[in-house]
């Protein structure tokens, strides 16, 4: 396992996701998924390693939350987030890319870097889940 996986995987605590002059519904969504996340980590840090293994939800939950805090996210960093292997994560980015929940967008300042985000359809369905928590 790699140093930084440990670090987030074991460290993530949430911080509060109000952004300024966001909407009050969707810092409190993202707020949610944020604690979703942490959750799974803490889980995943009491339980042998791969036993609750959900990588797609892992890249939704993280991007929902970076997205509000309008943080572009990598794909170095979706993989780390995925707390899983990186063929394993790669290959869960391609699905969710295929299923139209998230699309790819190449760095303007780095040819070797390319970012995720959430297309209209995964922000959606995200908030629609979400909503469902309160």
């Amino acid at each position: 396992m790699s140093e930084a996986f440990e670090t987030r995987a074991i460290t993530f605590a949430p911080a509060p996701s109000i952004t300024e002059g966001a909407d009050p519904e969707a810092s409190h969504l993202a707020m949610i998924a944020e604690r979703e996340y942490a959750n799974r980590r803490r889980r995943d840090a009491s339980f042998a390693p791969g036993i609750f293994a959900e990588p797609a939800w892992d890249m939704l939950l993280d991007l929902y939350v970076q997205q509000h805090q309008k943080r572009s996210v990598s794909i170095h960093s979706l993989c780390i987030a995925a707390a899983v292997p990186p063929t394993t994560a790669l290959r869960w980015i391609g699905r969710l890319v295929d299923a139209g929940l998230m699309k790819r967008e190449p760095s303007l300042q780095d040819n070797r870097v390319v970012y995720v985000a959430l297309t209209d359809e995964g922000r959606s369905a995200m908030e629609k889940y979400l909503r469902g928590r309160l």
